[in-house]
């Protein structure tokens, strides 16, 4: 009988090792995943930040022929912007790109998203 209790709580010390080491392994797998996201999410911005000025001189149509070769989807204007994939350009009234935007907001502010 004692042989039978001491291998049950081994198992269970065993198990409850198991449980503990996949918890820990899941924190730091999820420590990771929301470093690399929050290293994108800044890499986003600085790069919307960036493009207008890397425009410079360009044209509404250039700009908008150099990101709509890099999507599949096609190019609308919707309330000031001109949405090309998942990119809103907004241009000012002689045509320069004056701020980039992403589709989503997340609570930033989106010049292509203002009625919302």
């Amino acid at each position: 009988m004692k042989l039978i209790i001491t291998l049950l709580v081994i198992l269970l010390v065993g198990s409850n090792a198991f449980w503990l080491y996949g918890a820990i392994d899941q924190g730091v797998t999820n420590s990771y995943r929301d470093q690399q996201l929050r290293e994108l999410d800044e890499t986003r911005k600085q790069l919307m930040a960036v493009l207008p000025e890397i425009a410079g001189n360009l044209s509404k149509q250039e700009v908008v022929a150099i990101v709509s070769k890099h999507t599949d989807l096609e190019s609308y204007e919707k309330e000031g912007c001109t949405w090309t994939g998942w990119v809103g350009l907004k241009f000012n009234e002689t045509g320069a790109l004056q701020a980039v935007a992403p589709v989503w907001a997340y609570g930033n502010e989106n010049p292509c998203l203002q009625n919302f």
